[in-house]
C-alpha cells in the first residue's frame, strides 16, 4: 500500500555510509512524491543546520519536514516552527553534572544541543571537536556547559566504544521520570524529555496533516527508531540495522543503507 507520509532515519539508513545521497534521484523522487500528495518527513537525531545544509542541493527541498533533535523540534522545509520541546534547565544541568561524575559514564563527550547552537567542553582545537562539527555545524567550545543559558534540545552522549547499553540503562535508572537516554547507534546516547521521540514528533505531524499511524511508513536503524517503526503502518528497518529494532511488525529490508535501500522502497512505491 502506498503511504501518505514517509519518514526516514538519516545516518545508516537513508544516508550512505560516507554521508551521502543521490541528489538527483532523491530531487525526481520529490517530485513525484509531491504529485501523489505524499509527505517525506527526516527524522533524525542531527541539529536542524545539518540537515538543511546537507539537503540545500534539492531544488524541492521546500516538501521536507524535519523532525531533528530525536524529536524534540519540527521545522517545515520553508522553515516554519511546528513544535519545540526544551528539557528544563535544572534537568539538563543535573543530567551534564552526572554523566561527568559517574564511573560508569567514564570516557563520554557531551553536547547540548540547542536550537541554533551546539556546546561542548571539547577544546576548539582537538580533533574529536572538529569531527563532532560534520553534524553541529555551530558547535561552540565552553569552559563549563552548566553554564550556558540557551534553551537546550537535547543532549548528545558518545563514547569511543560501539556498545552503550550499560549506560543508557544506568542513565534511565537514575533518571526515570524526569530525562529519557535512547541509543542513537555506534557508541552514541541521546537524551530527551520523556515524552520526546521521533515517534510523538511523527505523530503530532498526522495529526496536523489528518493522516492516522497506518498510513505511514517509516524507516531506521537504530534503538532510536524503534518507536517511529513500530507506530507506522509500514516499519522498515534496513538491512545493516540492529537486529533488535526489527520486532513485531517491523521488517527487514534485503538492502542496506550503503545501497540506497530508502530510495529503492520508494521507487516501488512510485511504480
Amino acid at each position: 500500500m502506498r503511504p501518505k507520509v514517509i519518514a526516514t532515519d538519516l545516518d545508516g539508513t537513508f544516508l550512505d555510509d560516507a554521508g551521502h545521497f543521490a541528489v538527483a534521484r532523491f530531487d525526481a523522487q520529490l517530485a513525484a512524491l509531491a504529485r501523489r500528495e505524499i509527505h517525506f518527513v527526516v527524522t533524525t537525531g542531527d541539529p536542524l543546520d545539518h540537515v538543511q545544509a546537507l539537503f540545500a542541493p534539492l531544488s524541492r527541498r521546500a516538501n521536507l519536514t524535519y523532525i531533528v533533535e530525536d524529536g524534540a523540534l519540527t521545522v517545515t522545509g520553508q522553515g516554519e516552527q511546528l513544535q519545540s520541546q526544551a528539557i528544563p534547565t535544572d534537568d539538563w544541568r543535573a543530567a551534564v553534572s552526572w554523566l561527568k561524575t559517574t564511573p560508569v559514564m567514564a570516557g563520554c563527550f557531551v553536547i547540548a544541543c540547542g536550537r541554533d547552537c551546539a556546546y561542548t567542553e571539547l577544546s576548539a582545537t582537538s580533533q574529536r571537536f572538529a569531527d563532532s562539527q560534520a553534524f553541529y555545524p555551530s558547535l561552540t567550545s565552553v569552559a563549563d556547559l552548566t553554564q550556558v543559558t540557551d534553551a537546550i534540545l537535547k543532549l548528545d552522549v558518545t563514547w569511543l566504544r560501539t556498545e552503550v547499553s550499560a549506560q543508557v540503562t544506568a542513565f534511565n535508572q537514575h533518571f526515570q521520570n524526569c530525562l529519557v537516554g535512547t541509543s542513537s547507534g555506534l557508541g552514541g546516547m541521546n537524551v530527551t524529555l520523556p515524552l520526546v521521540s521521533k515517534a510523538s514528533a511523527l505523530l503530532a505531524l498526522g495529526r496536523i496533516w489528518g493522516v492516522s499511524p497506518d498510513q505511514m511508513a517509516a524507516f531506521g536503524d537504530s534503538g532510536n527508531d524503534h518507536a517511529m517503526l513500530e507506530m507506522v503502518g509500514q516499519g522498515f528497518a534496513v538491512a545493516n540495522a540492529d537486529p533488535a529494532i526489527i520486532t513485531g511488525p517491523v521488517k527487514r529490508l534485503a538492502a542496506t543503507n550503503q545501497q540506497g535501500a530508502v530510495s529503492h522502497q520508494i521507487d516501488q512505491w512510485l511504480v
